[in-house]
């Protein structure tokens, strides 16, 4: 927890330059490089450095003022703990984390900032101070965190600007050190850290062996908060929005009917599949049914953000989804298929439609299900 709840986490100074555009609709750039060219049109100041920073590195919701003589401008946005002092700090309206990303889901870009600012950012002799500090007026949100001894940098930005840090198992408490109190997951009180969240503060949990937290499974069902994963690669981190009860199954398979079998198959598991963001609300209404679903932008930058449902996505895009019972997971739906068959011939179903059933709903090849059907006729 910050030692002054709300105050500056970063400090940095960077100078104007003749050839700052400022035209980019999508990001803005610190750069560490003194010169640029036109065509650099979303940088907004140069040779940039650090002057102060409060702990390791930055995570969770803030703000940053930029400032030139009496002109400034503040953009609000989600830091990035990947990011380290002395590369190029990039804000970006979108959720993709690189290494130079300082900050995502940034409300301004280069081209919304004041032009009366942009004016003074354009000589050379200007210096440009930028603040960061934690945005109080936003959720801070859950994390889970799945860490290992390589992610020492950005575990420990983490903790830095949690409220709440709880570990799931003793190597995530050793990961996480002494540095400060923690919550043992086994000892949790939902009720407190729901509380928290509603507040708007921060909760992290760590865990170092299991992908999935009972933790998080409970905060997430009480209520609609912020919600990232980190350590984790995307088709493990949309699972993370379910139970640790229920198992989970990746999908082999990007086509929609072979999909569609698949999550019918299982229905009791957190089934994980990939597919194209116009192909996903099909797939959802043929083969959810009385279950949860959660989203995830793929990609080759980090996908750290599960979003619940379908949200509104790029077009174009790939993603994940999970689909996963809602509450209690019971065993998965493995039956005893030749007694289930017998019993519905000897109530006088027809081989036709049991054979039917078995292909659309089970997920059975056709020679598979007519093979079977057949077979066990015989037998009678």
């Amino acid at each position: 927890m910050l030692d002054e709840p709300g105050g500056v986490l970063l400090r940095m100074k960077c100078r104007g330059h003749a050839d700052i555009r400022a035209t980019h609709g999508k990001t803005l750039e610190f750069a560490a490089d003194a010169e640029i060219t036109q065509r650099a049109t979303c940088v907004v100041g140069v040779a940039a450095e650090v002057r102060e920073l409060a702990a390791p590195g930055i995570a969770g919701p803030v703000r940053i003022t930029i400032s030139a003589g009496e002109r400034s401008a503040t953009v609000r946005a989600v830091a990035n703990s990947l990011w380290r002092p002395g590369s190029t700090a990039v804000v970006r309206r979108s959720s993709e984390r690189l290494l130079n990303t300082l900050a995502t889901d940034a409300d301004l870009a280069a081209s919304s900032l004041p032009r009366e600012l942009l004016e003074v950012l354009r000589d050379p002799e200007t210096e440009v101070d930028i603040t960061v500090e934690r945005d109080l007026d936003v959720a801070g949100g859950l994390v889970l965190f799945h860490a290992r001894e390589s992610d020492a940098p950005r575990l420990a930005a983490e903790v830095a600007s949690a409220d709440f840090v709880v570990v799931e198992d003793q190597q995530a408490r050793a990961l996480v050190g002494a540095a400060r109190p923690v919550v043992d997951a086994r000892k949790a009180d939902l009720g407190r850290l729901g509380g928290a969240l509603e507040r708007g503060e921060r909760v992290l949990v760590v865990t170092a062996v299991s992908a999935r937290s009972d933790v998080v499974a409970g905060l997430l069902a009480g209520s609609a908060v912020p919600f990232e994963v980190l350590g984790l690669p995307p088709q493990l981190a949309v699972a993370a929005t379910t139970s640790t009860r229920n198992p989970v199954v990746l999908v082999d398979d990007t086509n929609r009917r072979g999909i569609v079998k698949t999550v019918r198959r299982h229905a009791n598991a957190a089934v994980v599949f990939r597919c194209t963001a116009d192909q996903l609300p099909g797939i959802v209404e043929e083969a959810r049914g009385e279950r949860g679903v959660a989203t995830i932008v793929a990609g080759t930058s980090v996908a750290e953000r599960p979003r619940p449902g379908i949200p509104e996505l790029p077009a174009g895009a790939d993603v994940f989804c999970c689909i996963a019972p809602v509450g209690e997971a019971g065993a998965d739906t493995e039956v005893d298929a030749s007694g289930l068959i017998r019993a519905l011939l000897d109530q006088g179903v027809s081989q036709k439609t049991i054979s039917r059933a078995l292909i659309d709903s089970a997920g059975w090849s056709r020679r598979q299900a007519y093979e079977v059907v057949l077979g066990l006729s015989n037998d009678e």
